[in-house]
């Protein structure tokens, strides 16, 4: 059946609703409102649009499957994924620009709101990346990488756009200033890398672990 091919993603998306409506309801007339509503509706409008693409065109042809099941199979791609990240990101970056946050910005809500020590809201924030964040960002790209190839029928080009610009936006959040190129750089690589778990896995959800791990291991790196 259609539904138990597609068991794991319909489950995390349902987790990702919970997780919208608590913390839209949290950040509610607070600064962090905003973002929470951004990722919220990348969220929504991305399944939507997903949605449309499935009914539209079917899955023949397209460039990626993103629907299957997880398996224990997959997980040297999501370790091995997360390896890489953490090596571009942390790694060559410390070694270009010396002592710097890492190039992949990660929202910290709970610990900006709240006047408890920062390991208080540990558990809210790191949920905050991994159960609304990271599927987000995720998912919006997986649309635009879709809709790009359906209109091109190039791979290249249609996984680099939407790739880039999340590459610009994360590492505009993270630094402003001459080692930017280097930031973009190690970013876009970075989203490349979740990319190739995505591919080679056919499961969007494997994408959304690695990145939902990297950066939980940001935060708990930050405590």
């Amino acid at each position: 059946m259609i539904l138990t091919r597609v068991r794991d993603i319909l489950i995390f998306n349902v987790f990702t609703g919970l997780a919208a409506v608590h913390f839209l309801l949290k950040t509610i007339g607070t600064p962090i409102e905003e973002g929470t509503w951004i990722y919220t509706l990348m969220w929504i409008m991305s399944l939507v649009l997903l949605l449309w693409l499935r009914v539209y065109g079917g899955e023949r042809g397209d460039v990626v499957d993103y629907d299957e099941n997880l398996r224990r199979e997959h997980l040297p791609w999501i370790f091995g994924g997360l390896a890489g990240i953490i090596v571009v990101s942390t790694v060559i970056v410390s070694a270009a620009a010396g002592a710097m946050r890492s190039v992949l910005y990660v929202p910290r809500p709970s610990a900006l709101l709240s006047s408890l020590p920062v390991s208080a809201t540990l558990v809210d924030d790191l949920l905050y990346n991994f159960v609304l964040v990271a599927p987000a960002e995720e998912t919006v790209k997986l649309m635009g990488i879709l809709t790009l190839y359906r209109k091109t029928g190039n791979e290249v080009f249609s996984v680099c756009v939407p790739v880039g610009i999340w590459a610009v936006l994360h590492a505009y959040h993270a630094y402003l200033g001459p080692l930017q190129p280097v930031l973009v750089l190690s970013a876009f690589i970075s989203g490349l890398i979740l990319y190739a778990v995505l591919k080679y896995t056919k499961s969007l959800e494997n994408a959304i672990i690695t990145h939902g791990l990297f950066n939980s291991i940001v935060i708990l790196l930050s405590c």
